[in-house]
């Protein structure tokens, strides 16, 4: 057995006791009294130039797109928000997860199953029926054409999927592709083809089923700087935000043409640009976060015609992103909007993804946004889409799956 002398125990009682004072001051330093460290604003990388540089198929030379000319004017507050009391009946339309909520031009509510990997359609008589029996399993992306009953299917793997639930054609796309749009006619897709060497990635754009592959703008490693997003025309198939650095956190975004147009850049009064196009491609709707409203989401609209683009910019004093938006018109549009977000949170979307949203109606050409739904009808809303005599919304709550409606009486 060890023998400890009683000079021996003195010594260790000593050390103990500065070892947990020690111990005990720091832990009170840093939780009580240690300065909070300061947040740093990260700063988008402009890339070589700032400009996206052509490649593939195409021979003419990149085009490095001209800033805007004129005046965007003052930030405009876009009208007051006030409530105006119960306009809208929410209804439990299917009572199961469902994912990849969309519209065909029929009416038809389009959407997968997870449970049993089938692909159904709600008709506009409320009546279910399936878009195909063939099932497809642990899908975790779906990337619906607008005008035809064809998708592009991600899996947790990296495989992609074409199929055409007419006629139940099925091709294997390049596992290495991602970031999936159809072309407004829905006829041809666009992606991003990241290869592992940088020098190969580009934006390509494909017929719908990937065949006859067009790289179109190369992106180096600004992959994640780049947003496809095809316009209503086709002419616009994307944004990046690699233009050149702009001052009071405000950003430069680069319209990507799809023959290399030299189109105006965009100038936005904030970082994290989410965008949403009108109907007719006239308009742009988007999301940014800035300082000035707490780094909370914030929505904006301005001109996108030929000789407009970036003019009559407008702030909509509505905190959500574009993306918890659907267009009824080009002068109406209804966003679900978190019923409380704390500063910052325009950094994250998906960290507010369980916040009830209330229903707002956004009337542009007054410049009036009223809320439409009560507390007791709120959920998180995912997916919004708009039925096509625009009398009811239509959403996926996003923190159960479930599949609702909003009859609207506006």
């Amino acid at each position: 057995m060890l023998h400890i002398s009683e000079r021996g125990k003195k010594i260790l009682f000593i050390a103990f006791f500065v070892v947990f004072t020690t111990g005990a001051g720091y832990g009170l330093y840093y939780f009580f009294f240690k300065p909070k460290a300061e947040q740093i604003a990260v700063e988008t990388p402009t890339g070589a130039g700032g400009a996206l540089q052509g490649a593939g198929q195409r021979t003419e030379e990149p085009q490095t797109l001209p800033a805007g000319e004129g005046s965007l004017g003052e930030n405009v507050a876009y009208g007051e928000t006030g409530a105006a009391g119960a306009q809208a009946d929410v209804t439990l339309l299917k009572d199961a997860v469902t994912q990849g909520l969309s519209l065909n031009n029929s009416g038809a509510s389009r959407f997968y199953s997870p449970d049993d990997g089938i692909f159904y359609k709600m008709n506009p008589d409320g009546t279910v029926t399936t878009l195909s029996d063939k099932q497809f399993f642990n899908v975790q992306n779906v990337d619906w054409s607008k005008t035809n009953n064809e998708a592009i299917l991600e899996f947790p793997d990296g495989s992609n999927i074409y199929y055409n639930f007419d006629d139940k054609r099925q091709t294997t796309l390049p596992q290495h592709w991602q970031d999936f749009e159809f072309s407004p006619q829905g006829s041809q897709i666009e992606a991003k083809s990241m290869g592992m060497d940088e020098n190969n990635r580009f934006l390509v754009t494909a017929n719908a089923d990937g065949n006859e592959a067009t790289a179109i703008y190369h992106l180096g490693n600004n992959g994640n700087l780049v947003i496809p997003s095809w316009s209503p025309s086709g002419q616009i198939v994307g944004f990046s935000k690699t233009g050149s650095p702009q001052p009071e956190g405000a950003e430069e975004i680069i319209l990507l043409g799809k023959n290399h147009e030299n189109f105006t850049n965009l100038n936005v009064p904030g970082r994290g640009f989410m965008p949403s196009w009108s109907p007719t491609g006239k308009q742009l709707l988007y999301s940014v976060y800035h300082e000035r409203d707490q780094l909370k989401p914030m929505l904006w609209v301005t001109d996108m015609s030929a000789n407009e683009i970036g003019q009559s910019r407008r702030k909509l004093n509505i905190n959500t992103w574009a993306d918890k938006c659907v267009w009824a018109s080009e002068q109406k549009l209804y966003c679900a909007v978190p019923v409380a977000l704390p500063p910052g949170a325009g950094y994250s979307e998906k960290d507010f993804s369980s916040v009830p949203d209330d229903i707002f109606l956004v009337d542009l050409s007054t410049g009036i946004s009223k809320k439409i739904s009560t507390p007791d009808q709120n959920h998180p809303v995912a997916s919004p889409q708009l039925s096509t005599d625009k009398k009811t919304l239509l959403f996926t709550d996003s923190e159960t799956g479930r599949f609702y409606s909003y009859k609207l009486k506006e």
